[in-house]
């Protein structure tokens, strides 16, 4: 759970804000992190646990999906290709990642909220929760409800208190992710990492999810312990969408804009996503590293600012609904308590 692991460890190196504690290793957390990768290249290995993660998708993740998109509420239309394709239009969204989701409750469902103007705000008709801590009755739960659901999972580092850790090789266990001792690393060139990597997304199918948030999709900015490229990153983040997609999920881009080269890395993995969830892009300044170019692809933006570092929506939104995002702000621990949208 490398939450906010991106954006605050760019935030840090500005000299703009603290790094917050680690959040409890029993909670689910969205690193900002955009950092990821799984082995790009391994073709033989990678494809060869392809064959028995469709396996797993016949036996539960089509069901899921088929039905998530009997209703359209959540945006966007599955496509020619079979997956949800959230487009630029409003899509009111819910972030809650530290703890399984309750429907009965009206901060987890972020319902009854206002925008800064003091209206009512739309309720959200998509929810980004954990896709660990989260059963296959809760997807179905939001679904019923006619909301759309991506599922959280970590795709370039690996949390301990996860129940598929000890299936990625020592070896490809590197730097622990700053600030989180209980994260590793992985070496994403290594295919044993994608296997783990690809049974995570088809446990997402299985239960039910519409789409993947990547979170640690960039660790090539990062000092992980292994060499990685830009180059492979985008190689290994394409063979995961492309898995994903063969499973009916839609796939997205989990920041990408703080270190390395946004101007080469976003435009790499633009063609092989369907949306992005950014954080504090208003904050941090970096929202032309995705914008316009998500809203020219007809691809959903969500982003989240935080209140550790802004006090009112006030100061985005109005910049957010010109640039045609799904804007909202949120506390850190991403537990429900705030949520402030513009929309």
């Amino acid at each position: 759970m490398s939450r906010w692991h991106g954006a605050w460890a760019l935030a840090a190196a500005l000299g703009v804000v603290a790094c917050p504690s680690s959040p409890s290793s029993s909670t689910a957390t969205s690193s900002d992190a955009g950092d990821a990768g799984v082995a790009g290249e391994g073709d033989a290995a990678a494809d060869a646990s392809d064959a028995s993660m469709v396996a797993n998708d016949a036996s539960g993740g089509d069901a899921g999906n088929d039905a998530s998109h009997a209703s359209d509420a959540g945006g966007g239309d599955a496509g020619g290709g079979g997956w949800w394709r959230p487009g630029t239009g409003v899509l009111p969204w819910q972030w809650e990642l530290d703890h399984e989701i309750a429907t009965s409750s009206a901060s987890d469902m972020g319902t009854g909220d206002t925008t800064p103007s003091g209206a009512a705000a739309l309720p959200p008709s998509v929810y980004d929760i954990d896709g660990f801590d989260n059963t296959a009755a809760d997807v179905a739960a939001l679904h019923t409800l006619g909301k759309r659901v991506i599922a959280y999972i970590e795709v370039g580092a690996a949390e301990s208190y996860r129940p598929d850790y000890a299936q990625f090789p020592a070896a490809d266990l590197g730097q622990a992710v700053s600030g989180y001792p209980g994260e590793k690393y992985l070496n994403i060139d290594d295919p044993a990492v994608a296997t783990v990597i690809r049974a995570r997304i088809a446990m997402c199918a299985q239960k039910g999810f519409d789409a993947i948030e990547p979170d640690i999709d960039d660790s090539y900015t990062d000092t992980t312990g292994f060499t990685i490229t830009e180059s492979d990153e985008i190689a290994y983040l394409t063979k995961l969408s492309d898995y994903a997609h063969s499973l009916g999920l839609a796939w997205g881009l989990k920041n990408g804009g703080d270190g390395g080269n946004p101007s080469t890395f976003v435009p790499g993995v633009l063609p092989h996503v369907d949306f992005a969830v950014v954080e504090e892009p208003y904050f941090l300044k970096t929202i032309a590293d995705f914008e316009p170019l998500f809203d020219q692809a007809g691809k959903a933006m969500f982003v989240a600012e935080y209140t550790n570092d802004t006090t009112s929506a006030s100061s985005f939104c109005p910049q957010a609904l010109s640039d045609h995002v799904n804007a909202a702000l949120f506390d850190v621990a991403l537990d429900g308590k705030v949520r402030d949208p513009c929309q």
